[in-house]
């Protein structure tokens, strides 16, 4: 008998399976069925978790206090269209981005723009009980007294910061976007640019102030003593042949020499560090101050370097004749070197005169001190308004000439440039105010 193929009557259910069975031994086919079953594909299983809640539910956002809890995430709920979000809000109006910032002594917020929903807050920032006019008068009175040199925009709630080290960052005020809370204000404090050390400490003073609390400020560590007072030291027989042969100013005179601007701002750091008692040995900061002042040897790069700083904010000497346009960041570039060499001179200043040898300095040197110095730092002095740090610096510079070129300097105008200071930042610059008036009493 032939093999048949067989099929199940209920073949036609889904799932039945057709087999064909081997012969038997009596001559008769074996058929198997399979049992109709319905088969379903497998997949992965699913989960979601909420990872944002009600803002209601955090505390103070970012920099929290020892012992307390950190948010545990933004307040409000995400988006993705921003773009969608500056169309349809009322607070991305033109008319409010085309407002220019002042740089008025007091912030006068208006009425704050409530925080976007989904917007991405740094974690330097902090909800505050108390109102936005409130807030801002507190981080005024801050930024006064750390001498922050600010801008402020009221129509906006921001306010654009420098601060001596030239470490540039942001504050924005935002009001709660919970319309139940109406005097909870957010502050948040974004860097732009600088070192992230310092900044976290002016950071932290107004976040406390923004609360109310007192600046940490006004309980700071002292001034660092030079690396020869130090306590662990004394006693000690210390090598006083470092850098006997000059390596680190020549080196430093090798970068200032350099076509490339990264190498100057390096080699002005370095020349910086160079002149400061608190960092480096007293025969180090001799050696460089003799380069930066007395022009020690035959080389005078060094003081021709700072000489052009000084009068031009430039290693290239006058570049007015070129009539080109400086973008933002050459701008900061030049400011930022600018500032460095009224640091330098200052540090070989305060040297010279406590070693008691500037007197010698000036009279060899009369030329210099009086025809290109002396007329810079007044010159800085009289641009307090847009420089106050700058102006700063000469203050101090100043204060130190005043024992041993009195007359000259009052007689170059010093006194007015100091008095016009002074005033300008009597309620704006704490430093700067507390200096003039400390430059003009040794000018009288």
């Amino acid at each position: 008998m032939s093999e048949q193929q067989c099929t199940s009557d209920a073949g036609t259910g889904k799932g039945a399976r057709r087999s064909r069975s081997p012969l038997s031994a009596g001559g008769a086919s074996t058929v198997f069925l399979t049992p109709s079953r319905q088969l379903e594909e497998e997949a992965p299983t699913m989960r979601s978790a909420a990872i944002l809640s009600s803002a209601a539910d955090h505390g103070p956002i970012g920099l929290h206090n020892r012992g307390t809890k950190p948010s545990t995430g933004l307040p409000g709920h995400p988006t993705t269209d921003f773009g969608q979000l500056k169309k349809s809000s009322p607070h991305f109006s033109k008319q409010q981005f085309d407002v220019a910032p002042t740089a008025g002594s007091k912030w006068l917020v208006q009425q704050l723009e409530p925080l976007p929903a989904g917007f991405p807050l740094e974690r330097s920032s902090r909800r505050v009980n108390a109102t936005g006019s409130i807030v801002a008068e507190r981080i005024t009175a801050c930024l006064f007294e750390r001498s922050i040199e600010t801008e402020y925009n009221d129509v906006e709630g921001k306010a654009k910061c420098r601060t001596l080290d030239y470490v540039y960052f942001r504050i924005r005020l935002f009001a709660s976007s919970d319309d139940t809370d109406s005097i909870t204000t957010i502050v948040e404090v974004q860097r732009r640019k600088g070192s992230a050390f310092n900044f976290m400490k002016d950071c932290r003073a107004i976040l406390d102030a923004a609360e109310g609390r007192a600046s940490s400020f006004q309980t700071a560590m002292p001034p660092l003593k030079p690396i020869s007072a130090m306590s662990c030291l004394q006693g000690v027989k210390i090598d006083n042949d470092d850098d006997s042969d000059g390596a680190d100013i020549k080196a430093t005179a090798e970068l200032l020499s350099m076509n490339k601007s990264d190498s100057n701002l390096l080699g002005m750091e370095n020349l910086e560090e160079l002149t400061n008692q608190r960092s480096t040995s007293e025969n180090i900061v001799r050696l460089a101050t003799k380069n930066v002042v007395s022009c020690k040897g035959d080389s005078t790069s060094i003081r021709d370097a700072i000489t052009s700083l000084l009068q031009h904010s430039s290693l290239q000497g006058d570049q007015s004749h070129l009539c080109t346009t400086k973008d933002d960041t050459e701008t900061d570039y030049d400011e930022r070197m600018h500032n460095l060499s009224l640091s330098v001179v200052y540090n070989a200043l305060s040297f010279t005169a406590e070693e008691g040898s500037l007197t010698e300095l000036i009279r060899m040197h009369s030329g210099w001190f009086h025809d290109t110095l002396i007329s810079v730092l007044i010159r800085d002095i009289e641009g307090a308004r847009d420089r106050p740090h700058d102006a700063c610096l000469a203050a101090k510079c100043l204060h130190c000439l005043a024992p041993y070129s009195r007359q000259s300097i009052a007689d170059a105008g010093a006194i007015e440039a100091l008095v016009g200071a002074q005033t300008f930042a009597a309620d704006r610059h704490a430093s700067l105010a507390n200096m003039a008036d400390r430059a003009i009493s040794a000018l009288r």
